[in-house]
């Protein structure tokens, strides 16, 4: 399940935790970023429960989306750092899964965080 962010204070507040935070910028209106959801769906449902899953519409909350140019977009942060970022999608929602987990998947094993992705 993803947490919805609205305020920077959710945003500060989720940032600040220990664990990983995957944060999905989308834009409800773009077929690319309805496809890209379902994929971060997926990967919630196969990932490490001490993951954080959050979402931003960044047509409604731009000013959380600072440095997101284009929808779909993700970040990973770790320790309130940027570690993982992906923007756009493929288009084929197996292959954009794949790419998420190995990507992340390789962050993770080289910061030495040893989390299912």
């Amino acid at each position: 399940m993803s947490i919805e962010l609205t305020s920077k204070e959710e945003l500060e507040r989720v940032l600040s935790s220990d664990e990983p935070v995957v944060i999905e910028y989308y834009d409800p209106d773009e077929e690319g970023s309805k496809v890209f959801s379902e994929v971060v769906k997926e990967l919630g449902k196969v990932a490490d429960s001490r993951l954080i899953f959050c979402r931003i519409n960044v047509k409604e909350h731009s000013a959380l989306a600072e440095g997101i140019g284009e929808t779909p977009a993700l970040r990973v942060f770790y320790k309130g750092n940027v570690i993982f970022e992906q923007r756009g999608c493929f288009g084929d929602p197996k292959l954009d899964l794949m790419v998420l987990r190995r990507g992340i998947r390789a962050v993770f094993e080289s910061i030495r965080l040893s989390l299912k992705i």
